[in-house]
């Protein structure tokens, strides 16, 4: 499951004492706009996340690979329809372990095809 890097920042911050407002007057950016980033509300920016690594030290490549997989991870999931239709995969399974297929189908509804 993907995280928002809102969620690695803040952490961050509290455990060294820093509040937001004046973290966000270190990045030169407004209060209210890295409250957003930190709550999952706004997209990471590339600009932002290098005046955090410069800020703290956090990485900003990791930052900006969380932010990608976040919105992947979000674009993904609001693909999904509201009748239900999901994404269909293969998935092999080795005959030997035909009990596990079994409960594969019953516990998740997947259909099997044999």
């Amino acid at each position: 499951m993907a995280v928002h890097p809102g969620m690695m920042i803040k952490p961050e911050l509290e455990e060294r004492g820093i509040s937001q407002k004046e973290f966000a007057k270190i990045l030169g950016t407004q209060p209210s706009h890295l409250s957003e980033v930190l709550n999952g509300k706004r997209a990471l920016t590339t600009e932002l996340a290098v005046k955090i690594e410069n800020a703290i030290g956090l990485p900003a490549k990791i930052l900006l690979s969380a932010q990608t997989q976040y919105e992947l991870e979000s674009t993904n999931n609001s693909t999904l329809t509201d009748d239900n239709q999901h994404e269909t995969i293969a998935v092999t399974i080795p005959v030997r372990d035909r009990n596990l297929l079994r409960e594969l189908v019953r516990k998740f509804g997947w259909a099997c095809m044999l």
